[in-house]
């Protein structure tokens, strides 16, 4: 690989001194599936003449793309790696220690640091995926699922799984940590979910919170496919999540819920105001984006799909990722 990144340096160099754009590469790093150069302009070469060469930097270093941006490493250029490689849920898992009680493992960022999602901090309490077909989605709260369930007790947390597909969650159906067998069937869900909301009012009187003296499980509820388990189950959904979305933190009571279509017809503007933490795959459009991510500007519809995301909380830059994976022999 590094004489490739050298040949690739040198391309760039080339072609910033031709356009009198001047700078040099002084670093980078080697995710599983793109490879970022940090580039330091000359004084006078400005941002936005980079930005325009970006099509003639990647003609120049063969590859089908080449994305410009700035932060706190200066100028970085990333392109795809050739040589992607798969993020395996049990090997990373492995190389974590110790992970935090309630805390999903993600993936791997673009600089190889593996990423999590603490479910009890105030900054995530809930989470919304959101990607079209091929993206990766599915896959995503898979691994949430299961590295949640392999790094807590059955005592301190527990899973509630609905997928009206019915294929999602098969890897978890036998584990203990289920509140109930995984759901499909839409009537079922609703059921559920009230459930969950008469557990919330019960612990509120009780004052019965995770990680105090009178220590209840956190209860984290999966949903995917939540745009057909709304047009199936209605408003009796969609109210349900709704409420929990509102006052489910405080009880332990977390959402991580994946749809197609984020739009707020499907999730309406109070629930998906409730969802701090927004992980966000390939993308058809650039509004699709804005309404997934929350924000403008992710351009997560130019992502590259096969579980490469942006992680955006808040007003911190997104965090591009590739998603871990449970291999079929793992599971």
């Amino acid at each position: 690989m590094r004489p490739y990144l050298e040949y690739q340096a040198d391309r760039v160099e080339a072609v910033l001194a031709a356009h009198r754009a001047p700078g040099r590469i002084t670093g980078g790093t080697v995710g599983p599936r793109l490879i970022r150069f940090f580039l330091s302009p000359a004084p006078h070469t400005r941002l936005a003449a980079i930005r325009r060469l970006a099509d003639d930097l990647a003609l120049a270093m063969r590859v089908s793309s080449l994305a410009v941006v700035r932060d706190e490493n200066g100028v970085v250029l990333s392109f795809a790696n050739p040589e992607p490689k798969p993020v395996s849920l049990l090997p990373l898992l492995d190389n974590i220690a110790p992970i935090p009680a309630a805390t999903a493992v993600l993936g791997l960022t673009d600089a190889g640091v593996p990423l999590l999602a603490r479910l009890s901090a105030p900054d995530v309490a809930h989470i919304l995926l959101a990607g079209t077909t091929g993206s990766g989605k599915s896959v995503l709260l898979r691994t949430m699922a299961v590295s949640l369930s392999l790094t807590n007790s059955p005592t301190t947390l527990r899973l509630l799984c609905i997928d009206p597909k019915g294929r999602t969650f098969r890897t978890l159906a036998n584990t203990p940590h289920l509140v109930r067998p995984l759901i499909a069937d839409p009537r079922e869900a609703v059921e559920a979910l009230n459930s969950l909301i008469r557990t919330m009012q019960i612990r509120d009187q009780r004052s019965e919170l995770p990680d105090h003296a009178s220590a209840v499980p956190r209860i984290v509820v999966f949903i995917d496919e939540l745009a057909d388990l709304i047009m199936v189950g209605g408003s009796a959904i969609s109210d349900a999540l709704t409420r929990l979305a509102q006052r489910g933190r405080e009880a332990g009571i977390h959402l991580v819920v994946a749809t197609q279509h984020p739009s707020a017809a499907i999730l309406g503007s109070v629930m998906r105001a409730n969802f701090p933490l927004r992980l966000v795959g390939r993308v058809t459009s650039a509004q699709d984006a804005r309404v997934a991510s929350g924000r403008a500007g992710t351009e997560a519809h130019l992502l590259h799909g096969r579980g490469d995301f942006l992680a955006v909380s808040g007003g911190d830059r997104p965090i591009r990722f590739q998603v871990a994976q449970i291999r079929s022999q793992e599971s």
